[in-house]
């Protein structure tokens, strides 16, 4: 007789939990056939934020001050595109120089897929290094904090390819570590860009790296925002703002 008694309190939670099954196997099948972020605001051509004349430069701003640069060159290969990416920033107090960083990025990628990366950085005088290449679906090598999982699909924190902020997993260009990201779409709104202003889509990352970024529905990349002491910037500038190559400090790290 036991067997066939049912608590009342069961028979209730019963057709709830069945409600809120079929719920969640609705959202989820109704994400499968719509695009992450509603409208999918930016392209999905890996190369299409890549300009005609194959060079991206910023400016970076510490609270509207202007710090330093950040300079990315693409060499077309065949079927490879090679992505030369160069920074430097440095914060005075006066003549006092309070921060120093330096980094160094050559990346290889082939159908929207990166193939290898070697970077070297001076972070303040601490160094970091990356030196990984794709086998099969895996990420090997090494790197300063580089750890493994470094599997497929997965991107660098290079930032050119508008799929980036399509990612869940991520590689550091700095120092090989794996970051472990969530997205979030915030809408369109206008941002500076080379001349004048340029109506771009904002997302947010959190998780083990957090910044907004900005591309334009075409693509292009033109702002990130974060906060590291004070609020930075990378601000969209003509090349010939930046500093000439034959300036640039080299960055020697001993792996």
């Amino acid at each position: 007789m036991m067997a066939h008694c049912v608590s009342p309190i069961v028979l209730a939670v019963l057709p709830a939990t069945f409600l809120a099954k079929s719920l969640h196997a609705l959202l989820v099948f109704f994400a499968l056939l719509h695009p992450a972020y509603g409208a999918d605001p930016v392209s999905r051509d890996w190369q299409s934020g890549i300009p005609a004349d194959n060079v991206l430069a910023y400016e970076v701003f510490r609270n509207d001050k202007r710090i330093g640069f950040h300079h990315i060159q693409f060499t077309r290969n065949g079927g490879e595109v090679r992505v030369d990416i160069h920074i430097e920033l440095d914060v005075r107090l006066g003549f006092i120089p309070l921060f120093g960083y330096t980094h160094h990025n050559t990346e290889i990628w082939r159908e929207g897929v990166l193939q290898s990366l070697v970077s070297k950085t001076d972070n303040n005088g601490k160094p970091a290094f990356v030196d990984l290449a794709l086998k099969d679906d895996d990420y090997l090598g090494r790197g300063s904090r580089y750890e493994g999982d470094l599997v497929l699909p997965i991107m660098s924190t290079s930032y050119f390819d508008p799929n980036f902020v399509r990612q869940q997993n991520l590689i550091s260009s700095q120092d090989g570590r794996l970051l472990e990201v969530e997205v979030a779409y915030l809408g369109a709104e206008q941002v500076p860009d080379i001349i004048g202003s340029v109506e771009a889509h904002r997302f947010r990352l959190t998780g083990n790296l957090e910044i907004d970024i900005w591309y334009t529905e075409g693509g292009r990349w033109v702002r990130t925002e974060f906060s590291r002491g004070g609020v930075l910037s990378y601000r969209p500038v003509s090349p010939s703002k930046i500093p000439p190559k034959s300036a640039w400090r080299a960055v020697e790290v001993d792996e």
